[in-house]
């Protein structure tokens, strides 16, 4: 549930996890969105199916590099000269490495990980965090909640308190993700933002399925439920984070994985 004048700001939304995420808002209630991303392409195939099943919504898309911080900062003006605010921000944008221990992974390839992984979620949230502070709380909801002036869900992972094989690198980034998240809970819920992580484990997407296969065989073996998540069942929980509907929640860390981490 969604205050109807709230506005979301959701990177990576040419995605599978961002795409269901901008529809999960959609479908939820939010009728202004801004998704970002790297590809075009990936933002046009959002913005068609939004335009297809919400005629309400208004999709603004940018195309940008979010381990560049002065495109992060237009990112973030544009969303405001466009709607007005910014109210529900998801950081989801992320990649993956490759399956190795940390000998066999490059510099070049750590440099990459770590500027979209973090260095990108820390501009975006800093960001979005300048602005928030700056508008009025949205209103009262139907739930007799007070508004908040913001909330953001960054995407860390299952790894992010977890060992995972051959992925060392990419576990220390989710790490740091659930750090941010704790550290800024911590420093701004006096001024009515919200700030949590959600930690998915393997998901349905192409990131995951275009992996070794025997490797991915091996990991849906070891999960509880026996299966991937798809990419909507995260966007429930992301939608449910940033809402109405858990005003008393910040710095936590959801875990959706289907029962991995409880083994």
């Amino acid at each position: 549930m969604f205050s109807p004048s709230g506005v979301a700001f959701i990177t990576g939304a040419g995605g599978a996890v961002g795409q269901a995420t901008c529809i999960q808002f959609a479908r939820d209630g939010v009728t202004r969105i801004s998704g970002l991303d790297i590809s075009k392409s990936g933002l046009e195939a959002t913005a068609s199916i939004l335009s297809k099943d919400f005629p309400n919504v208004k999709f603004h898309p940018v195309v940008l590099d979010l381990t560049v911080e002065a495109e992060v900062q237009r990112a973030v003006n544009e969303t405001v000269a466009t709607f007005g605010r910014l109210d529900y921000a998801v950081n989801n944008a992320g990649v993956a490495q490759r399956l190795l221990p940390t000998t066999g992974v490059t510099l070049d390839e750590y440099n990459k990980l770590m500027d979209i992984n973090i260095k990108a979620v820390y501009l975006c949230e800093k960001y979005e965090l300048m602005q928030m502070l700056t508008q009025d709380p949205l209103p009262a909801n139907e739930l007799h909640r007070n508004g908040s002036r913001g909330t953001i869900v960054n995407v860390a992972s299952i790894a992010g308190f977890l060992a995972m094989p051959s992925l060392s690198l990419y576990t220390m980034s989710k790490h740091a993700v659930i750090g941010l998240t704790r550290s800024d809970a911590l420093d701004y819920a006096k001024d009515g933002i919200r700030v949590n992580a959600i930690c998915p484990g393997y998901i349905d997407t192409p990131l995951n399925t275009s992996t070794n296969r025997e490797f991915l065989k091996e990991r849906i073996a070891t999960i509880p439920a026996r299966r991937l998540a798809s990419p909507g069942e995260i966007a429930d929980s992301i939608a449910f984070l940033a809402g109405e509907r858990s005003t008393y929640i910040t710095g936590t860390s959801l875990v959706v994985d289907g029962g991995y981490a409880v083994q």
